[in-house]
């Protein structure tokens, strides 16, 4: 029976046609409130486990490793339908699918890791809210769509535009370094790192950083006071430098000889490496296999050797905003905070407890990326915010899907059922489920660890388990996560057929 139905009348027409969540009676806010406590906890252990066996490496491990098992089980979980040709199901798949593949042509011509980014988040929090109200509707209930919840909507979308533009800044490579490890080549650092195939002609920003050393003046480098790059500039933590135009360095290529660049000679401006700031510089790959950048190094202390720097590569160099867009993001914040109240104080006392787990969700992830940003500038090797909503996200489908699969072995498909439809009625079996789970997860966690530490970075298998490449593998996940499904689709299907 739905939540909405009265026993005699006299209920107000707004609660009658609210979109409340059905069957949600059964299962109290205690329930999702656990299931948020648990999957956070597991990835906060899983997180900081790979980062202290493995540092960064770890991490982008980590994201394919439980990626594959989680796009995989997704796409069995959907699929079905395709396959028995339901009504529009494969329309609806074609459609996705060059979606898809138009989304994959941005992103390898102009290099979206930010908007990627934008996307995943997008999918992560909607499919959040999904999770709660399946949860709260219990094994018999029926959940209320997502987008009928008055203010969801709009709220997502303030969600995607409070962070600042730089907090979607990824980085492509992040690498550890002790003053040792920059002194071998005679005056100049070579910055090395995992080639990047396609780099020709796109933008980067790299930043080198040595925390925890304030008032320290072990390591200088140079700069031009004018400008050198057409493309580029010179940043101090992320902002312009007064004091310079550009860094004065030289990119590295594979295949390259590792032969220092010939001797800086004058007019140059020293530039501080110690002191806990960053130093970086944006500027365009001229080839690609980009690998690594030379810098001019001078060390003035002799005890200078275990100094730690962290060096990091990013794409696109999302900086700060000027102060007109700015004050655009200003007034979009504003008018979307209105919509969500607008939307919201009407129909508060019936979906009181929904806002109160997003109240509770929304506060737990400032707090979080609070965190994780400053230990960051205090130069801790944490994961992005991104890798974090990424695995958070893995764990709560898992944590969600177990707990609604049956403890009993499910009833066998009817008669003539495909061995697809058999296999989908047996993964709905809680054991089944279980042992689906932990073998793709440990076959995937091998095949990861094998090409991270045993295989070259040219090796055939990256376009499956680099990080950089999976990022097209979640684009298709989150494509098809718009794939309309029961009463959504039979309604698309109609307007096509009518128009």
């Amino acid at each position: 029976m739905s939540a909405t139905t009265s026993s005699g009348g006299g209920r107000s027409n707004a609660l009658e046609n609210s979109p409340q969540i059905l069957g949600a009676a059964e299962v109290p806010i205690t329930a999702p409130l656990r299931n948020l406590g648990l999957t956070l906890a597991l990835t906060l252990a899983t997180l900081a486990a790979v980062g202290a066996a493995w540092g960064v490496v770890g991490y982008e491990m980590l994201i394919v490793a439980m990626g594959w098992p989680h796009v995989i089980l997704g796409f069995i979980f959907n699929f079905g339908k395709v396959l028995r040709g339901e009504s529009g199901t494969r329309a609806s798949f074609a459609l996705l699918t060059l979606l898809t593949l138009f989304f994959w042509s941005l992103h390898y011509l102009f290099a979206l890791t930010a908007l990627i980014y934008v996307y995943f988040l997008y999918h992560a929090f909607r499919d959040e809210i999904a999770i709660y109200l399946n949860t709260r509707s219990g094994p018999a209930g029926r959940a209320a769509s997502v987008y009928s919840m008055a203010g969801v909507a709009p709220l997502i979308l303030l969600m995607l535009v409070v962070p600042q533009p730089a907090a979607f800044r990824q980085d492509l490579r992040r690498v550890e370094l002790t003053g040792a490890d920059l002194l071998p080549y005679g005056g100049w650092a070579l910055l090395a790192f995992r080639p990047i195939e396609n780099s020709r002609g796109r933008e980067f920003y790299f930043t080198l950083q040595a925390p925890h050393t304030e008032g320290m003046r072990a390591f200088t480098t140079l700069a031009t006071p004018g400008d050198s790059r057409e493309a580029g500039e010179m940043r101090v933590g992320d902002e312009r430098w007064p004091g310079a135009a550009d860094l004065h360095f030289q990119p590295f290529y594979a295949g390259e000889s590792r032969e220092p660049p010939g001797a800086a000679k004058g007019g140059f401006v020293p530039v501080l490496l110690t002191g806990g700031h960053r130093v970086g510089q944006t500027f365009t790959a001229e080839r690609d296999n980009l690998s690594g950048v030379w810098m001019p190094l001078e060390v003035l202390e002799d005890d200078a050797h275990e100094t730690r720097f962290l060096f990091r590569l990013a794409s696109p160099a999302l900086l700060p905003l000027s102060p007109a867009a700015a004050n655009v993001r200003f007034l979009l914040i504003c008018a979307l905070g209105f919509l969500v109240l607008w939307r919201l104080v009407p129909q508060l006392k019936v979906n009181r407890e929904l806002w109160s787990y997003l109240a509770v969700f929304v506060l737990l992830f400032a707090i979080l990326q609070a965190g994780l940003k400053a230990s960051a500038r205090a130069g801790y090797v944490v994961p992005m915010i991104f890798q974090f909503v990424v695995v958070f996200h893995y764990w709560s489908w898992y944590v969600f899907s177990f707990k609604k699969t049956r403890r009993a072995v499910a009833a066998a498909p009817p008669g003539g059922a495909s061995l697809y439809d058999r296999m989908l009625a047996r993964l709905r079996h809680r054991r089944s489920f279980l042992t689906a789970v932990i073998t793709l997860n440990a076959a995937s966690g091998l095949c990861a660890f094998y090409f991270y530490q045993a295989t070259a970075a040219s090796s055939p298998l990256r376009f499956f388990l680099d990080y950089h490449y999976f990022l097209y593998i979640l684009v298709l996940h989150v494509t098809f996560s718009f794939a309309p499904r029961g009463a959504t689709l039979k309604a698309w299907m109609g307007k096509a057929r009518q128009s």
